[in-house]
Formats: structure tokens, sequence, C-alpha cells
């Protein structure tokens, strides 16, 4: 079956005139094209005046048909389907400059792509900070029943949770204003499938009014699947935990693993997490809890950012849940079983991180086979002198206050700067000169930030066509502790280990912990994702069968991380093994007399 859609993306507002009396009129807070967010009006960006943007929802073995239209006035766009691997249609993939030309505004495009395998996935914006802005839907691919491995454990599958660090400023006015002036721009909210409270707005009776927050309903005796994806762009990972409930996590970034009963989930911006709760409680309202962490959290109570929700049972009354509410209230339990916490790895007995899980497919070559290739990967921030917020001689990186000084991020000491034209669909017009990669520059001074140097290049990392690849990521833990979530494209790998340790981290000191046999892998069918954080002055491993060619970025899904330049590309394969380029298929460059 081919299943159609037109996305008509263009610029629009919070809190427009399509509003009407929200949120005095609660009524109209659901009108067509009402966007209320959290009651604070801002630009947005938008796919048919909707936020979140239209639901995509399939069967595996379908035909996703997606017509893009530019209506913005100056801004291009390209959509990434994360999570589908685009086996067969690697230019479906949505990456500007690796898989396709931007679109640019008054264009089209069509997305054509087979979906083979089911789960939870999202699409968004894959140019600039238009994701932060509110360019992103769900992506749900579902099995037939027979097929569902959980499907005895719920009776219901219809509730999404799309959850979003906030900004009140445009994210793009606050990425330039943060790296141009180092003004710590932070998120403002939570939002939960568009919804929020923040701002106040005071009704002809002085009362004080909010936008609505969403609201889940439930059936008393019944038990629901809900399927939670983190759109969100900024360092602002969550936590999240429902008042009387358990939950039962069943799946990650759309794969299924063996059932693990939980009091808070963890989520980083890209992950997916799929759980089952039981309605068997009193008849009632219940807060569903969200807090956030990094750039969310200021240490104040008072000011860290968080956002409610409502689990409601049908026959509830139609009001607030009582219980109190506050950033630090998240659960009675004194020692919460928590899934994937925040700049912790499997050293700690206190939580359930990522590889103790398991996964639901048997053992593959990525488990039982010894690695052909092994990757590192090392970032951090860096004090150098980067020619975009940083320019050697005017105010480079020890001329400029300290107050306004910011390190670059980078993957092996380089910065990724794209080509003028897609590696993938004008991959003839590549030359070597072109890419680069740690064992090009090594002998540069940049590569080891001699006199503050910086090295950007078109960083491209070759893999051979159906090897094992251990891929090994580390933060160095040189400038605070942010956890990264690395996303990878066009295929899912085995996270097979993570720890944080103490102290400066480096690749030489994990080959020695891994010769001393102090690193633990899990390779009995260890869970399958494709984004994944590491803990700041940590590691994280990975494992992956690199059989499908194509150029594939590998990026930290912080939206202003990727956009500074911290990402890769993996080549997988040779040219002669990659899927030809569409017939008439768009190109771009550039253009000299």
């Amino acid at each position: 079956m081919t299943c159609q859609y037109v996305f008509v993306v263009e610029e629009f507002s919070a809190m427009s005139k399509g509003c009407y009396d929200c949120p005095f009129n609660l009524t109209d807070c659901s009108r067509p094209h009402c966007i209320p967010v959290d009651g604070f009006q801002k630009t947005l960006f938008v796919a048919n005046r909707q936020m979140p943007g239209p639901n995509v929802e399939v069967c595996v073995g379908d035909t996703v048909m997606v017509e893009v239209r530019n209506l913005m006035m100056s801004e291009s766009t390209t959509i990434h389907w994360h999570g589908i691997i685009q086996k067969d249609t690697p230019y479906m993939d949505g990456v500007p400059y690796v898989t396709q030309c931007p679109i640019l505004p008054n264009d089209r495009f069509r997305y054509v792509f087979k979906v083979t395998r089911s789960g939870t996935y999202f699409w968004h914006s894959h140019i600039g900070s238009q994701r932060a802005d509110g360019l992103f839907g769900a992506l749900i691919v579902r099995d037939p029943p027979k097929s569902n491995h959980h499907q005895k454990l719920y009776d219901y599958d219809v509730h999404t949770m799309m959850v979003n660090d906030w900004m009140h400023l445009e994210a793009d006015v606050g990425f330039v204003r943060d790296f141009h002036y180092r003004s710590n721009i932070a998120p403002t909210a939570i939002i939960i499938n568009g919804k929020g409270r923040f701002q106040q707005f005071i009704d002809q009776n002085g009362t004080v009014v909010y936008t609505p927050l969403e609201v889940f309903t439930v059936t008393k005796g019944k038990r629901y699947r809900i399927r939670m994806i983190d759109s969100g762009a900024d360092n602002c990972p969550m936590e999240m935990a429902i008042d009387n409930h358990t939950m039962r996590v069943i799946s990650l970034d759309g794969n299924d693993i063996q059932p693990v009963n939980v009091d808070t989930i963890n989520i980083w911006q890209g992950e997916r997490v799929d759980f089952i709760i039981n309605a068997n409680q009193t008849v009632d309202n219940y807060w569903i809890r969200f807090r956030g962490f990094g750039l969310c959290n200021t240490t104040d109570p008072n000011t860290s950012v968080y956002q409610l929700a409502i689990l409601r049972y049908e026959g509830a009354k139609i009001t607030d849940p009582t219980a109190p509410v506050g950033y630090n209230i998240l659960t009675p339990k004194r020692k919460p079983r928590s899934l994937n916490p925040n700049n912790v790895g499997t050293e700690t007995r206190d939580a359930i991180s990522i590889p103790l899980l398991r996964s639901l497919r048997p053992n593959d070559v990525s488990s039982t086979k010894r690695p052909d290739q092994q990757i590192f990967l090392s970032f951090d921030f860096y004090p150098i002198n980067n020619y975009d917020y940083h320019r050697a001689g005017l105010y480079g990186f020890n001329q400029a206050f300290p107050r306004s000084r910011i390190g670059t991020l980078q993957m092996n000491n380089i910065t990724l700067h794209l080509q003028a034209f897609p590696l993938l669909s004008q991959r003839n017009q590549i030359r070597e000169s072109m890419l680069c990669n740690y064992t090009t520059v090594k002998d540069q001074p940049c590569a080891n930030h001699a006199n503050n140097a910086q090295c950007a290049c078109t960083h491209v990392i070759n893999i051979k066509l159906n090897s094992v690849v251990e891929l090994i990521y580390l933060d160095q833990g040189l400038n605070g502790f942010i956890n990264h979530p690395m996303h990878v494209h066009g295929h899912f790998f085995r996270v097979v280990s993570t720890e944080n340790l103490d102290g400066i981290v480096t690749a030489d000191r994990i080959r020695q912990l891994d010769k001393e046999g102090k690193i633990k892998r899990n390779l009995n069918r260890a869970p399958f994702k494709d984004t994944m954080k590491t803990p700041g002055g940590g590691y994280t491993i990975v494992r992956f069968h690199a059989n499908n060619p194509g150029y594939w970025f590998f990026h930290c899904h912080f939206e202003h991380h990727v956009n500074i330049g911290m990402a890769l590309v993996f080549k997988v394969g040779e040219h002669k093994d990659m899927v030809p380029v569409p017939k008439d298929f768009p190109k771009c460059g550039t253009f000299k007399m």
C-alpha cells in the first residue's frame, strides 16, 4: 500500500489569530491552526500549520510518499526520517549536502521510501534550527498483530508522547547570540505534544489562567502502550515519571527489548522509548512529570525547567491532579528504578543502563564476530580559533573577553564542513583532496590545536561494505559533563558498553583499560538503537553491521552542536556498491564564470 502525505512547510506563529480567545476559552485552544504551546507567542517553522506536524502512521511493508512544499520566505529545508535506515533508498534520508540538495523556497521535493521494520520513529527538519522551532512530527510503523512480540502485553496503542525542550527566543537567534557573544541561551520550558504551561494570563475576574496541558485518557482496567519521542533540540535531556504508576519498557528507538519495569525514564534528544502502563489505580487524575537536565537544570529548583501532563481516567473530573508539583518532585520512592540515567553507565547499580537490557532480536554478526574495524571518536569543547566565531587576529579565543569565549566542538579534532553538493547524489564530483579524516590531517598543526589552530574539512571515514564495525565514542571530560546523544543514519547499532570514568578520557586510556580486561561488553543480544548518549567524561561502545552502502551522517543530536560541526560522514562501501542516482534528481553546487 502507498500512503501519501503533503507537508506544506511555512513560517507561522504560536498563539496566532487562529487561537481566538485561548486560553480564556479553552475550546479555542483546540481550533485548527491554533498552536498554543506554553502561551508564549513566537515564530515557528511548521508543516500544515500544526505542531507537532502531521502524524505519519503506516504498516510494515507500506510505501511512504511525502511531498514537501516549501513555502517559507527565505529558508531552505529538508526532512529526515529519523530511524528509517533507507535500505535501497539512501537519497531519501534528507541530509543536506550528504544525500540531497536543500529544498529551496517555493520548491517541492517528494520523498518515497518503503518501511520494512515496525517501531516508533519521527521526522524532522535537518537544516539549521528549524526542528527547534517546530518542524517535526511522529512516524509510527505498526506490525500485524501476529508479528508483534508484545501484542499480548497491552490492550490499546493509541497514545504518542512527543516531548521537546523549548526556547522562547527563536532558535537561530539564540544560536547567533550564544556563539558570537556567549550569552548562555537555554531552554525556557518543556512541551508535550505541543502543549505546556508557562505564560500567565489574567482573566476578567483577576484569576490566573494558562494554556492547556496535554491529557492522556485511559480506561480503568486496561493496559496502554505509550510511544514517547524526544524531538527536542538542545542540551536538555529529560526524566519522566507518572504518579502512582510503574512503566514497563518494551522498545527503544523502534527496536523491541525484553520488558523491564521502571519508575522513571530518562530520554535524550532523538531517542524513543515505548512503555506500557496498567490503568489499575483509582479513577482520578495523575500527574505525568518531566524535568530537564543539562541546560535545563540551573541547580535552583525554582528556575530549573520542568513540565506536566495529565493521565486522566475515564470518569474522573476534568480538573488538575491535586498532588504538589515542582522540579524536585518526581517520584516518592527513595531509590526508584531509573532507565538510562544522566551521566552514568554500567558502573552504577542504582539504575538500568542501556547495555544491561536484552534485544528480542537474536545475535547477529555484530555480536558474534570479531570487529573488522574499530573506530575511536573523541570529542569535547576545545579552546581554538574557530573561523566562524573566534577569528584569529580579531577576536581569537585568547583575545576575546573570558566571558565571551566558547570552545569548539570537534570529533577527532576536526570540525565538519560539507561541500556545496551532496556527497551521495553527486559523488562523481568528489575529489580525494576534498575529504579528510584524522589520518589525513594528523601531521598538520591543527590536529593537535597548535597555536589554537582549527581543522575544518569534509570529515569522511571509509568503511568496507558488510564489515562489522566497533565504534567507541568518548567525551574527554575537559569542559564539563555534557552527555551528547549521538545518532547514526542508515543503520542500527548494538549498545554493548557505556561507562563514566574519573579524570580525562582519551582513546589511549580506553585501549589500555581494554588491554587490562576492564572494558565490559555485552555481546549477548545487546539492544539495538540508532541514538545513544555517552556520559561526560566517559565512553560508549556500539557495534553495527555495515550492510547499507552509501554516505551516512553521524552526529550529535543537539541541534546547535551539529550546526557548528560536531558530525562526520561514514562512507559505507565503494561507489560501485551504491544505489544508482534517481533520474532527474536535483543537483546543486558552486557556480563559476
